[in-house]
């Protein structure tokens, strides 16, 4: 039996390494992947709908907003590895993460913007309209994604009044950049300081994990990156049960979780997941000794 049909249970990528030492295993159980779910292929499905539509007086935008630990920075990353600027040929993503430097002046975070939307071309905000414009356009740059917009709400009122009508002035003439906007819930409260603008907003929540159905499915799929040398059964009712309830349905602790249980697993020899090793993974593993 050939390597890719013994270890069938994991993804062929990963299948390589399923022999391999320890700390080989355990790395790879424990990389960031991106495992797509139904929510997140609607959001990537808006997101490329609206690069393909045609310029607009007013450009359309989206909100993603959520609570802590559900999955926004990975969505972010996503969009950026499928439609990010200097990813892609054709219409394009810019983007920025709003940080703490840019509550100190709106000068610091518009001349970021505007770096962020040229390409780094210009890094000053008092470009004329034309010359940003150009530089807009000769990058095929069609929108731009910010993340944590949440932070903007460090900034004064007045700067975040300036800070939001910059960017609605760059999702309207000349420009026309549709604009995504993700963080957590406390970014509709950026957004509605400016009440014309937040109009443009549809709006998505990315939710707590309630459906057993889809989180099921979720963690079938996940848990193939997991080089183990035994399959899982990782969807019985018991353990999907008690995911639900030990992470109240956020994501992030169901991956650790399902992570941690697959470390254990390589750790105590016993090379498949159960609902031990899922409860025994609500804490951090701990090496072997030398």
């Amino acid at each position: 039996m050939s390597e890719l049909e013994h270890y069938s249970h994991v993804i062929p990528s990963r299948r390589s390494i399923v022999d391999a030492e320890e700390a080989v295993r355990i790395r790879a159980i424990n990389e960031d992947i991106w495992v797509e779910y139904p929510l997140a292929a609607k959001i990537l499905g808006h997101v490329k709908y609206m690069l393909q539509l045609p310029v607009k007086h007013q450009s359309p935008c989206l909100l993603v907003h959520s609570g802590g630990g559900m999955g926004k920075s990975a969505l972010y990353q996503r969009i950026l590895s499928l439609y990010g600027f200097g990813r892609n040929s054709g219409a394009t993503l810019a983007s920025m993460t709003i940080r703490a430097k840019h509550a100190a002046g709106h000068r610091i975070f518009s001349d970021d913007l505007i770096g962020a939307v040229t390409g780094n071309m210009y890094r000053n905000s008092r470009i004329d309209d034309e010359k940003l414009s150009a530089a807009i356009v000769s990058r095929d740059i069609r929108g731009v994604a910010l993340d944590e917009v949440n932070d903007m709400l460090h900034a004064n009122r007045s700067d975040l009044g300036r800070n939001m009508k910059l960017i609605k002035e760059l999702s309207g003439a000349p420009y026309y950049l549709i604009v995504i906007a993700i963080g957590t819930h406390e970014c509709n409260e950026a957004i509605n300081s400016d009440r014309q603008f937040a109009r443009r907003f549809s709006r998505i929540e990315l939710t707590p994990w309630r459906d057993e159905q889809v989180l099921r499915s979720f963690i079938a799929t996940y848990t193939m990156t997991f080089p183990l040398k035994s399959p899982s059964d990782v969807g019985k009712p018991a353990i999907v049960k008690y995911l639900v309830s030990e992470s109240d349905g956020v994501l992030d602790t169901i991956v650790k979780m399902l992570c941690n249980a697959a470390s254990w697993a390589v750790l105590e020899g016993r090379e498949e997941i159960d609902l031990d090793l899922i409860k025994k993974g609500r804490e951090m593993p701990v090496a072997r000794k030398d």
